[in-house]
């Protein structure tokens, strides 16, 4: 009886400290902003910062185009390498397969550096963009 007391309680202590998938989601995004964001630009990019939202299971990376890329007409030349681009970086990254076995969404808005009210480039891709 006592072990099997035990056995529960310690089951109990394990299964309360299991983080949900959206947490860790949640706290992975808020992490990485919190430390890392803005990041240095990189291919007339950096990214601003990463928010996960939970009613649409969507990591949203919000970036900014700077330089050569921080033009309207500029983005809508790359438009097709832009989408290609990321839709591969998520096919090819091992650090979001939690999420991609998930089925999460992953949304880029990109901003102008110059003027962060112009939204040069928006995209959502889906589980079947990425599988």
């Amino acid at each position: 009886m006592k072990k099997n007391i035990l056995f529960l309680l310690a089951a109990l202590l394990l299964g309360a400290c299991h983080e949900s998938l959206q947490d860790r989601a949640e706290r992975e995004a808020k992490e990485y902003t919190r430390k890392n964001c803005p990041t240095p630009v990189n291919n007339f990019q950096r990214t601003d910062s990463i928010v996960f939202d939970r009613a649409t299971n969507t990591y949203h990376y919000y970036c900014s185009f700077t330089d050569k890329l921080d033009d309207k007409d500029a983005v809508g030349k790359v438009r097709g390498e832009l989408y290609e681009g990321l839709r591969n970086g998520i096919k090819e990254s091992t650090s979001l397969k939690d999420y991609k076995e998930a089925g999460f969404n992953f949304s880029y808005t990109c901003r102008s550096a110059k003027d962060p009210r112009q939204v040069l480039y928006k995209e959502t891709f889906t589980e079947r963009d990425y599988q």
